[in-house]
């Protein structure tokens, strides 16, 4: 059987941050047979947090021991370990390949409910929030959305409602394709004097 048409083990961990958790996922995974095929790692305030999906050869482990391995690579009660199957058969994602990706930055005075008023109208449109960044920082809140749109929908439309929506609750929003936020990103980039 070729890897990918093995279950995928998709795997949560969380922790309070130290040096040395992502070494020990991956020494659990390795010692078990396994190898890791994708992961996106975070820390917020001072919490680790990973998801990996990893692939075994057969006979696959059962969920349970490879939860128990990781969690004994921390002191007892240290990681927090969830784990699902993932079958080939299953979407790789929630939302069709002809759906168009977008960034949404939203920035403006911090209040309650701006992840709760944006996300409901992105939902409400049938758009898909693929990635997430927002942090609160010195009464401001700045917010970075990777969307995932159908293409039934004008951007054009959407950009006007989305920036209406952010005036409403004075917030500043931009949005734009995807390649048009890259593009823009490398030209800053390429403008930036390197120290």
């Amino acid at each position: 059987m070729r890897m990918a048409e093995l279950p995928e083990y998709i795997i949560s961990v969380m922790a309070r941050d130290r040096p040395g958790i992502i070494a020990g996922i991956g020494k659990a995974i390795y010692e078990l047979g396994g190898n890791i095929e994708e992961l996106s790692q975070t820390v917020v305030r001072g919490y680790f947090t990973i998801i990996v999906c990893a692939t075994f050869p057969s006979p696959q482990p059962p969920l349970e021991l490879v939860i128990k391995a990781i969690e004994e690579t921390g002191a007892p009660g240290e990681l927090h370990v969830m784990a699902c199957l993932r079958h080939p058969s299953e979407p790789m994602s929630a939302t069709p390949e002809s759906y168009d990706r977008f960034i949404l930055t939203v920035y403006g005075a911090d209040q309650p409910g701006i992840i709760y008023r944006m996300a409901s109208y992105l939902a409400s449109r049938g758009i898909n929030i693929t990635d997430l960044y927002g942090r609160a920082s010195g009464g401001g809140f700045t917010m970075v959305l990777e969307l995932s749109v159908p293409p039934e929908l004008d951007p054009r439309e959407l950009k006007q409602d989305l920036e209406e929506l952010g005036r409403s609750i004075g917030l500043s929003a931009h949005f734009q394709h995807e390649n048009l936020f890259k593009a823009t990103h490398d030209l800053r980039s390429l403008a930036t004097p390197t120290l």
